[in-house]
């Protein structure tokens, strides 16, 4: 009966030194993924469009670019009476949510609008609590009036400044669900 090979313990540390060294040299060689940039971004206001519908201007913190996005009248009501600090005597959905992530010692960390796909935006919301953090999928304007609730920072993806500055009559709408 054989015996198996047994490589010597330094031979097994220049072995495993050299597979290391190569998965790091193919891992360092590969195409890395493309870059996701977030844009700092402020609600610049509240407006109500030719047609009569609200939309929510989003403009960058450190630049001219502005992003519309057109939203319902309710979530307009919400945002615009956050950023005036009027405050209705019951509390409204966002309210209420708020209210909710407080009491669970939570809160909103950033709110990202992430994509638009067949004319409707996307965000998430990335909220902690008790040292553990999770993105949620929302509703760009939940999501903003929820980031102006908290004084949480609001972004938005670069590629969709470049989206609207290709379309720049053709306004991509927020369809509730």
């Amino acid at each position: 009966m054989a015996r198996p090979h047994r490589v010597p313990s330094a031979s097994r540390a220049q072995v495993l030194a050299t597979l290391v060294a190569l998965g790091l040299g193919l891992a360092c060689g590969a195409p890395a993924p493309e870059a996701i940039e977030d844009i700092v971004v402020r609600v610049s206001g509240v407006a109500v469009d030719r047609t009569g519908s609200p939309v929510v201007i989003l403009e960058e913190q450190d630049g001219g670019r502005a992003l519309p996005i057109w939203i319902g009248v309710a979530e307009a009501r919400s945002i615009a009476s956050e950023i005036e600090r009027l405050h209705p005597p019951r509390p409204n959905a966002h309210d209420l949510a708020k209210r909710l992530i407080e009491s669970l010692d939570g809160a909103i960390e950033r709110v990202v609008v992430t994509e638009l796909r067949d004319g409707t935006y996307y965000a998430r919301i990335l909220v902690s609590a008790h040292g553990q953090r999770r993105e949620v999928d929302a509703r760009p304007s939940d999501a903003i009036a929820l980031a102006l609730r908290f004084d949480a920072p609001l972004l938005v993806r670069e590629a969709l400044f470049d989206d609207a500055s290709r379309e720049p009559g053709a306004p991509a709408e927020e369809r509730a669900l």
